[in-house]
Formats: C-alpha cells, sequence, structure tokens
C-alpha cells in the first residue's frame, strides 16, 4: 500500500478482506499515518515507497495518493516487478505522464486498474454491453449533463463506453471559467481556474455526444441518456447506480418517449447507502470497490478479463479533458484526436492535486480517516 491515508486504508481494507489477498507493507511520508496504518494491518511500514518495494515481494501495488506523485508511484511499481498495480483517479494531469503510466505497464503485461468508479460496477458493465450490441437499437446519440471534473472519470469515460470505445474524432468546448487557466479550480492563489467544461464530442464511429451544464443554477439532473433507435438507457447520477432501461415492444417502430416501455429489473435500484461497521469496527467497503478486487483477482489467477476502469480507459478520459478544454482556449475550434502535444496537462481540482491533509487541516483530515475504523 503506497499512501495509507483516507482513501488508502478504505482500498487496503478491501484487498485484504480477500481471501487471496493479504496487506505485507504499508509506504507513507506521513509518519501519523504510517503509525496508525501499521497498527491496524499488522504489517510492516516505510517512509517512502522506494524503500518498500526494494524490501518487499510485493504482488499487487496500490498507489492511492495526491495525483501529483501518482505517475511516478505506478511507474515506480511496475519496474519493481510487481503483477498488478491499483491506483487512484484521476489518472494524472499531463497526457505524457499518463502515456508513461499506461505503457509501463503494457510493455510488461501488469494490469493498471485506475479508481473506485461506479464505471467498474457489473451494472454498468451490463449496460455498456447492452448498448453495443443493438439491445437499444442503433446508438443515435449521447447526451451526457456534467461539468465533467475529476478530468472526465465519470461522464467521459461513460460516454465513450456506451459508443463502443470506438477512437474520438475531434471535440468541440467550452468552459465556464478562464479558458487559459490550465487547473480546474482556484489552488488558493485567488485565481480562476477553467471551471465546468461542456462541449461536443464526435467519435470516429459516427457517434456523437453533446455534454451540457448549468453553471448558474446548480446541475439538478447531471446524468447520461444514451439514445438508440428502439430504446435508451439513462441514469440521473454518473457517478451512482439507478441505471434505467426502456424499449420499444416488439414490432412497434418507437416515434416518441411515450412508445417505449421500462424494463424493470434490470438494474439495481439506486439507495442511499447507510454507513455501517463490521464486527471488527471496519467501515464497510462499498460494492464496486469489492467487485473490482474481485476482477483483479480473476484476471491474476484465471486470465479473465478485466471490467473495471483501466489506465487505458482513464487515459482516455484525460486526453478528452484536455481536448475540450484546449478547444475553448482557442475560440472552440475543433481539436482532433490523437492530440499531438502530450505535455499538455489540465490540472484537477486542489484537493486531488494536493494532499488532503494540507489542504482540509490535520483536524478534519484525522477525523476523516478515524471513520475509516473504530480503533
Amino acid at each position: 500500500m503506497i499512501g495509507i491515508g483516507r482513501a488508502g486504508t478504505t482500498r487496503a481494507r478491501a484487498f485484504d478482506l480477500h481471501p487471496l489477498c493479504q496487506v505485507v507493507a504499508l509506504a507513507d511520508t506521513d509518519p501519523e499515518n504510517l503509525a496508525l496504518g501499521k497498527k491496524r494491518f499488522n504489517c510492516a511500514g516505510y517512509s517512502t515507497w522506494a524503500a518498500m518495494l526494494a524490501n518487499e515481494r510485493i504482488d499487487i501495488a496500490l498507489p492511492v495518493l495526491p495525483v501529483q506523485p501518482n505517475a511516478d508511484a505506478v511507474v515506480a511499481s511496475a519496474r519493481a516487478g510487481v503483477k498488478a498495480v491499483f491506483c487512484e483517479k484521476p489518472l494524472t494531469a499531463k497526457l505524457a505522464d499518463a502515456d508513461r503510466m499506461v505503457n509501463e505497464c503494457a510493455s510488461r503485461g501488469i494490469p493498471l486498474v485506475c479508481g473506485s468508479v461506479v464505471s467498474s460496477h457489473p451494472d454498468y458493465q451490463k449496460s455498456y454491453a447492452m448498448a453495443t450490441s443493438g439491445e437499444i437499437g442503433e446508438i443515435v446519440r449521447i447526451n451526457l449533463y456534467e461539468a465533467n471534473g475529476q478530468m472526465g472519470t465519470h461522464g467521459l469515460s461513460h460516454a465513450r463506453k456506451f459508443a463502443g470505445k470506438p477512437d474520438v474524432d475531434f471535440v468541440i468546448g467550452w468552459c465556464s471559467g478562464d479558458a487559459n487557466s490550465d487547473y480546474e479550480g482556484d489552488y488558493g492563489d485567488g485565481k480562476q481556474g477553467y471551471g465546468w467544461l461542456g462541449g461536443y464530442i464526435r467519435f470516429k464511429n459516427g457517434i456523437e455526444c453533446f455534454s451540457g451544464y448549468r453553471p448558474k443554477s446548480g446541475l439538478p439532473w447531471r446524468g447520461i441518456e444514451v439514445i438508440g433507435t428502439r430504446g435508451m438507457i439513462f441514469n440521473q447520477n454518473n457517478s451512482s447506480l439507478g441505471l434505467r432501461l426502456f424499449k420499444a415492444p416488439a414490432g412497434v417502430t418507437p416515434k416518441a418517449f411515450s412508445d417505449l416501455q421500462e424494463v424493470k429489473g434490470a438494474f439495481s435500484e439506486r439507495t442511499e447507502r447507510e454507513v455501517t461497521y463490521d464486527a471488527e469496527g471496519w467501515r464497510q467497503i462499498g460494492d464496486v470497490m469489492i467487485h473490482t478486487v474481485q476482477e483483479m483477482m480473476d484476471n491474476l489467477e484465471h486470465g479473465k478479463p478485466i471490467g473495471a476502469a483501466t489506465g487505458d480507459y482513464m487515459r482516455y478520459a484525460l486526453e478528452m479533458t484536455i481536448g475540450l478544454w484546449e478547444s475553448a482556449q482557442r475560440g472552440h475550434a475543433p481539436v482532433k484526436f490523437p492530440i499531438a502535444d502530450r505535455s499538455l496537462a489540465a490540472y484537477p481540482e486542489r484537493s486531488r492535486w494536493q494532499y488532503k491533509k494540507d489542504v482540509f487541516g490535520r483536524d478534519r483530515y484525522m477525523a476523516e480517516l478515524g471513520m475509516q475504523k473504530k480503533d
């Protein structure tokens, strides 16, 4: 485990719960977090990931860090000879770093899984298969209602998967803030970020995606609509369960939404998950992370494909984000893909790029870390 803070503790616990896994070593530059992590997992601890990787035989590395050091930690893990890597989202800020992370792992046959995101849930994997197999007919367009934060890890990634994971032809983008800023938000220096992103995405298979936002009145609807010639799939929130499927009855050529019927039971219902703790005092792990761990185990043990969000998908989401922002900067001119200038970077909100304890303050951070286990 590289980074045993708030999110790192949860991810470590998810792997530790699997019968084929055991947390054997931790690395964290924060001595307070490291001491608590060693107590909770009863294992070795190191102040740097370099020391941990040099002294331990690691099968799976879990860098769960602020985004800033993420690329170096993933690359170092791959070069140390691990069998798999799980890192947090967003992947990174610079396209060149994303390339480095993905290529370093791919060249060694190491699966790179990125983030506990709802697109990794079986419901979403099922919905992507439905869309691409013709379950709702030919896909006509995708409507995305989202500000496209966190480097597109939710909505933009969904849209491309629903479209069949094609390459992008070009994008046209706009933003709510300063198009000349390469930061998503204010980093404490009083300068405005580029804010919310929207635009038009043309995939090479001809499918169009229209992404919009409402900066003045908020986002009362921030989901996705996948519209086909015989039905549609949609959800009201791109980061939660609650997908719905509507199809035309057999023999009916739909001309309006009223011609469609909802297919009940196709997906799990959206529910507010109550925070609960197990007998050992650990906070219960969500289904998405449990499924992600299982898929990684099935891949390592049996060679089964991983349906969870991979580093390659997250790299493409980052490229789509940068493309929209670059288009906004150019006065909404189309940006062709692939983006040639791999030095381009778009930096996520400050609390993801920098260490949250520095951003939020120690008291708030340690209180939230304390919620992971009732010690």
